[in-house]
């Protein structure tokens, strides 16, 4: 499994970009996910020392840097925990929350086209396809069920089946064959827009 520096790519402003990363290993995220410090060291140095999508390292205040999270595949583990085997590589906080929202609902949020394009070649090194039709519905159901232990009211597609809600695109999408990863990037575009004519130009920073 080999990741692109998404650094040299400019994902991150210079500014944001760190020349030292944290060596240490998380102990108990090892043991919840039950691979080595060895095989944790291999991952990162196969991302270039950083995450994998936006090469930055993992910051927490006020401590400082920390040992990058593990991403691992949900459909195959639901919970904190994993078998071990889809483990997907190490993520920053903030990849790793924006990556759930985008296999979720394609809801990239406000990210540019080159963080969704480097989150998509993250997922395809890892070997996973997110729109493929089974994957979809067993990720939607996790979800749904999380909602229905947390007590949470959710309005998505997932938790009401309504072609309206969040992610029901992605849904129809998939039934008809469209390319779900250039409709996220035409949406995204289209939120920066309008984001672009109320504030500070996004593409600026």
């Amino acid at each position: 499994m080999v990741f692109g520096d998404a650094r040299v790519l400019g994902l991150i402003p210079t500014y944001r970009t760190f020349e030292v990363c944290c060596l240490e290993t998380p102990r108990k995220a090892l043991l919840r996910h039950r691979i080595t410090a060895a095989r944790y060291r291999e991952l990162l140095c196969a991302q270039g020392g950083g995450c994998g999508i936006c090469g930055g390292p993992a910051w927490r205040e006020p401590v400082g840097l920390v040992p990058l999270p593990i991403d691992h595949d949900h459909p195959c583990c639901p919970g904190r925990d994993s078998c071990g085997q889809c483990v997907r590589g190490l993520l920053c906080a903030g990849c790793n929350g924006f990556l759930g929202l985008i296999e979720l609902h394609g809801n990239a949020m406000l990210s540019s086209e080159r963080w969704i394009e480097a989150a998509r070649a993250y997922l395809a090194c890892a070997g996973v396809d997110p729109w493929d039709p089974d994957r979809f519905t067993a990720g939607g159901r996790i979800h749904r069920d999380r909602r229905i232990r947390d007590g949470m009211d959710c309005r998505c597609y997932h938790c009401t089946d309504n072609p309206n809600g969040a992610g029901g695109w992605i849904a129809a999408a998939i039934a008809t064959g469209q390319p779900v990863w250039d409709e996220i990037v035409r949406r995204t575009a289209q939120k920066r827009a309008k984001a672009n004519e109320l504030g500070p130009n996004l593409d600026e920073l």
